[in-house]
């Protein structure tokens, strides 16, 4: 792979460089915050605050391809950022490098590319194109919410060779869609929200709750500050493990319940954390983490936790619309409950909104080749597993095509 300062010519007297350091990075600043600013796609996981927690401790799992329009006062046209990880092809016996949407190192619940309008479809070409001459075999793009420029990106790749395809993914046994995005337009009033949103049996259980529990004084919310953030952490994914730990087991459990924990504390940090806590008296009952998007007036709903020994019935819904009334309160004009089609999230009103998950691989080795050096230390500790596993063939393959790569 071409590094930070290797800069190739591109078409329509474009230039196309590739970031893979941090400092690279930190120098885009001002370039990638201005795109981000005209682009009116871009989404809270796109901008460059939130990327700076992505690719901060990611060091050699990623870069990003930087398209310019020298004509254009040297600014940034379009923005591809891209995880990098290492596969093993068992049919040609092959180290590979992989490619993903970059923001998926911190599983950002939205994908895509940052571009110019002015300029969108030259942008796309040029990062196309330039994409087609690095070594990697798979790019693998989920939850991408920009159906107009994936499908221009993806016919590209189609022009340059590659093959595509358009993939669904469904979780829980085939019951939920999760490329399925529900979200809640919201008004300016929660009582108008109430009154013309939801159904009048919602509405009902709504006003009962907040009159018989809330307003009484024995039950209250709190937000998470500074001071109790891992607290409240830790008290939020104690409630989700509790909940899932036998459907998915142990281990996935903490693996998951950290990647949470390390999602929101990317949140707090960005200064867009909403953490509401609904207690009674000094006890936690349940909690709900979101990452909030003040730019674009949307809260994204991440996960929620309760305790499931508590009798109260209506912990999660009085957590959800709590956070909705303060979404409203705070002038935002939609609530987001992310990735899945369940089906009690459309008992608050919500509406699909549908995301893309698409499959670029390339038809043949050829001279570009098949895996990213930048890749070595990942594909080291591969080899090192599978001699671990007493698997001394497949490791001595892959150290001669890494010595072949590298003579």
């Amino acid at each position: 792979m071409k590094k930070d300062k290797d800069i190739r010519p591109a078409a329509g007297g474009l230039r196309v460089d590739v970031v893979d350091t941090y400092d690279g990075f930190m120098a885009l600043r001002p370039v990638w915050e201005r795109l981000q600013e005209r682009d009116l796609e871009c989404t809270f996981y796109l901008t460059w605050k939130w990327m700076a927690e992505v690719l901060r401790d990611n060091a050699f799992r990623w870069f990003v391809i930087v398209v310019r329009a020298p004509g254009n006062g040297d600014e940034a046209i379009c923005i591809l950022p891209l995880k990098c990880r290492v596969h093993w092809s068992h049919s040609r016996e092959e180290l590979q490098t992989h490619l993903e949407a970059g923001g998926r190192l911190l599983w950002s619940e939205y994908t895509g590319f940052l571009c110019d309008p002015a300029f969108e479809e030259q942008g796309l070409m040029a990062a196309a194109q330039h994409l087609s001459g690095l070594p990697w075999t798979r790019l693998a793009m989920r939850y991408v919410a920009q159906t107009r420029r994936a499908r221009f990106f993806t016919d590209q790749m189609k022009e340059l060779g590659f093959s595509v395809r358009y993939r669904d993914y469904q979780i829980n046994k085939g019951e939920t869609d999760n490329l399925v995005c529900p979200q809640i337009d919201l008004p300016e009033d929660f009582d108008a929200y109430l009154q013309n949103q939801v159904s009048a049996n919602t509405r009902q259980r709504c006003n009962k709750t907040k009159r018989r529990y809330l307003e009484t004084g024995d039950y209250h919310f709190v937000h998470a500050t500074d001071e109790t953030l891992q607290d409240d952490l830790t008290a939020l994914l104690m409630f989700w493990k509790k909940r899932w730990v036998r459907q998915k087991g142990g281990p996935t459990a903490e693996v998951v319940a950290s990647n949470y924990r390390e999602t929101l504390t990317a949140a707090h940090r960005c200064g867009a954390l909403f953490l509401p806590m609904l207690c009674k008296g000094d006890r936690r009952l349940g909690a709900l983490g979101h990452v909030v998007d003040r730019r674009n007036g949307i809260m994204h709903f991440i996960v929620a936790g309760r305790d499931v020994d508590a009798e109260e019935a209506f912990i999660g819904e009085a957590l959800h619309f709590h956070s909705i009334a303060w979404a409203i309160s705070q002038g935002f004009i939609c609530y987001d409950f992310a990735h899945g089609n369940e089906k009690y999230k459309y008992s608050y009103g919500a509406e699909n909104l549908e995301t893309l998950y698409f499959d670029v691989q390339r038809r043949s080795s050829d001279d570009t080749g098949v895996f990213d050096i930048m890749c070595l230390g990942e594909a080291m500790r591969r080899i090192e597993d599978q001699l671990k596993k007493g698997k001394p063939d497949r490791a001595l393959k892959a150290c001669s095509q890494l010595a072949e790569l590298l003579s």
